[in-house]
């Protein structure tokens, strides 16, 4: 990591008119999950029905997004605006660059999508069935792996914040709600299964990999992602840019 390139990054992403919109998105959930709550009677809200909701809106949407936002702030922008060329010609490892980028994007994700699970899980249900500690845990995995796939799409297209969209929203979002092999290779699957395997309510049917699979993949994810996005900003030249 470097120290100088984190603090750039961070003014980076939150001097941008767009971080309103990450920002947008835990408050429209936890907005979400506290009329779920409220109009759910005195019986209180179900645990299955809030576990639903943490996973279809919360890690189908609210952690793509934010890592969405922040991954194509903090790489598409500055490749846009020319400030990429500022550590280009610094002596810093052009991996170290990527790296701590995604630093900076992993704690965004976690910050403001998978910790916001967590309170809207505690809105919803409290500590029952544990389904707010498993969405946290979801969303951190989800987190790690969006990151690494869209870094890695950031740096490698040309039209990267489509890319990324169209991954989502074609690959996440249509391709692996279709095709249940697919679900090996999902980000939101992934996160999906972690909250299944923690959370005792479960009650949408047994999650589709195994805990360790999903955890281990999303791992590989970040660490390939930003690999790739290192050797290709190696391979970048300042004339080039």
């Amino acid at each position: 990591m470097n120290g100088p390139i984190l603090r750039l990054g961070l003014r980076s992403l939150f001097g941008r008119a767009r971080a309103w919109l990450m920002i947008a998105m835990p408050v429209i959930m936890l907005a979400l999950a506290a009329v779920m709550r409220l109009t759910a009677g005195s019986g209180g809200l179900d645990p299955n029905s809030a576990e639903n909701f943490l996973r279809i809106f919360g890690i189908g949407i609210a952690v793509p997004v934010v890592a969405l936002i922040a991954t194509t702030t903090l790489i598409n922008s500055e490749f846009d605006d020319g400030s990429i060329i500022y550590l280009l010609t610094k002596p810093v490892s052009r991996v170290t660059i990527i790296a701590s980028k995604a630093v900076i994007v992993l704690g965004a994700g976690v910050l403001f999508g998978a910790a916001m699970m967590l309170v809207a899980g505690f809105i919803m249900v409290g500590g029952s069935d544990q389904v707010a500690v498993g969405a946290l845990i979801g969303g951190v995995v989800s987190t790690v792996a969006y990151v690494g796939i869209f870094t890695a799409l950031a740096t490698t297209m040309k039209r990267s914040v489509v890319g990324c969209l169209l991954f989502w929203l074609l690959w996440e979002s249509t391709v692996s709600a279709l095709f249940s092999p697919v679900k090996w290779l999902s980000a939101r699957a992934w996160g999906n299964a972690v909250v299944q395997h923690i959370a005792d309510a479960a009650g949408d049917g047994k999650p589709g990999v195994p805990l360790p699979y999903a955890v281990l993949a999303a791992i590989v994810a970040l660490a390939a992602g930003v690999a790739l996005a290192g050797q290709r900003l190696a391979s970048m030249t300042i004339s080039e840019e």
